[in-house]
């Protein structure tokens, strides 16, 4: 009987060997380029990267950043080309193509103004009938992205968010919406032209960075439980935070 037991916990490490071995290994993880959180140039290709590294690592597994369009991103993955994208929100639309992580980050969304300006919007109402930037492909949070449904508010989208500021800057529309450390980015780009921008009071939203995984893919469902449970433990010992607040930048004048 002894024996048996033995042969029977043989087997049992062994499945959970194999199971371990199919999560790890590279994983190829597409995104798009969003200085400061990830962007090819950066340093560790920025933070997001870096927490990144660090969830994988606690099962084997490696990330391979590829850098794509945001539309070819989502695309591509949801086809089953990549493991897994980010950063993408969490829809009902979305979810029929994704299964989502528990988030690895939340980041703040904001208003970005141009400080030549008078207005002062204190509210999402007050964005109503003025004209916005942001990224292709960004979901903007919920109470705005209603407001653009209804054509309340004209949203322009670009390529790059340094854009934005531009147009910003030069009067072609009234606010542009970013992630704040994303946002303050192109600040810094632009300030050494004496441009100047400055952030509505008020946060837009806190949207959970999270990886999606296609469901196209049979192996997502185990990557995702490994990816869960690894991040649980990591958030549960401080370690992600302490990662944070050695590379996350502190926005200047962020409240």
């Amino acid at each position: 009987m002894n024996g048996w037991r033995r042969v029977l916990a043989c087997a049992a490490l062994l499945l959970l060997t194999k199971g371990a071995g199919a999560v790890g290994g590279d994983w190829r993880l597409a995104t798009l380029e969003l200085p400061p959180s990830i962007a090819s140039s950066l340093p560790n290709q920025g933070y997001y990267a870096v927490l990144l590294r660090r969830v994988l690592a606690e099962f084997g597994a490696q990330p391979q950043f590829v850098f794509l369009p945001a539309q070819r991103a989502y695309q591509d993955t949801a086809s089953g080309g990549y493991d897994a994208a980010f950063p993408y929100k969490r829809t009902p639309e979305c979810e029929q193509l994704f299964l989502f992580s528990e988030p690895f980050y939340v980041a703040r969304v904001r208003v970005f103004l141009n400080a030549d300006r008078r207005w002062q919007p204190e509210t999402v109402a007050e964005l109503r009938g003025r004209r916005g930037c942001t990224l292709i492909g960004a979901q903007s949070p919920d109470l705005l992205q209603r407001d653009i449904d209804q054509g309340l508010v004209p949203m322009q989208r670009v390529s790059l968010i340094e854009a934005c500021f531009r147009m910003l800057q030069l009067g072609r529309v009234d606010f542009a919406v970013a992630g704040q450390n994303t946002g303050w980015a192109a600040v810094r780009q632009l300030a050494a032209q004496g441009k100047g921008f400055h952030m509505a009071d008020f946060v837009l939203a806190e949207e959970p960075v999270a990886l999606a995984f296609p469901r196209a893919l049979p192996e997502s469902a185990a990557r995702l439980r490994a990816f869960n449970a690894a991040l649980k433990k990591l958030r549960g010992a401080g370690v992600l935070q302490q990662i944070e607040a050695q590379h996350v930048p502190a926005p200047p004048g962020a409240p």
